[in-house]
């Protein structure tokens, strides 16, 4: 491991994305618990016994989610022990400090779902390239990754792409498919990550100004001759890649 991966993410959770308030860390964890199951809701196949991985699961807000989604056979890792001790606070289960390298050199660890959010991002493009592969090879047949990356095409971009010291490589829409294509998949789907706003107003708010930011995105487009059926603006994007 790189010397500046192992400082910071041993304790990545109260450096980056932790808080000291107990109060606030639990809300955090509620918030996200509900934001990934209306972001991930739609790309999870309807049988709820599949068997399903995330891996750099952090405190476990996606396991929960799935949990309670009915989606009971799920496994999360994550390489800090910081993290794995927040997800027991939390109450979530079967997670574990493993690294991902490792926990899928074993032939019998087969996912229908693997997840990978906020993390590719992380990984230098050799490593990137050798970890797609990997996750290719822990699915069962017919089965598919889903990823989650800072979006490259999405106005003020670096503000998601550079806000951690970790971050190594960022994708659009254009190179994320060029990419799991090349490693193998043989159907990717790029689509918006999720954007919204809790309070009511200020999520009305939001709509109105999103609709009237990608308008003048596409107009932008259309000023230097290229077409926007192939971008995708939102601050995130989710990536999916099946396995046949």
């Amino acid at each position: 491991m790189h010397k500046y991966r192992k400082t910071l993410y041993e304790n990545y959770y109260s450096t980056h994305s932790g808080k000291t308030d107990v109060a606030i860390q639990q809300s955090h964890f509620d918030q996200q618990v509900r934001y990934f199951k209306w972001e991930f809701g739609n790309h999870l196949p309807t049988n709820k016994s599949i068997a399903i991985l995330d891996i750099g699961c952090g405190f476990g807000s996606l396991i929960k989610a799935l949990n309670e989604l009915g989606y009971n056979q799920t496994t999360g890792i994550d390489l800090s022990p910081e993290q794995v001790k927040m997800a027991e606070h939390f109450g979530v289960k079967n997670i574990q400090q493993a690294d991902a390298h490792d926990f899928l050199q074993n032939e019998n660890a087969k996912f229908d779902v693997i997840f990978a959010v906020d993390l590719i991002e992380h990984l230098s493009k050799d490593e990137l390239v050798d970890f797609l592969q990997r996750l290719k090879s822990g699915l069962k047949p017919g089965g598919k990754i889903i990823l989650r990356t800072p979006n490259m095409d999405a106005p003020l971009a670096g503000v998601f792409a550079f806000a951690d010291f970790t971050h190594e490589v960022f994708l659009n829409k254009a190179s994320a498919m060029q990419l799991l294509h090349s490693v193998g998949f043989t159907k990717v789907a790029v689509s918006e990550g999720i954007m919204y706003n809790e309070s009511p107003i200020k999520e009305f708010v939001r709509k109105i100004g999103w609709f009237c930011t990608r308008t003048w995105l596409k107009a932008m487009l259309f000023f230097s001759a290229r077409t926007w059926d192939e971008v995708v603006f939102s601050p995130n994007i989710v990536v999916e890649g099946e396995s046949l």
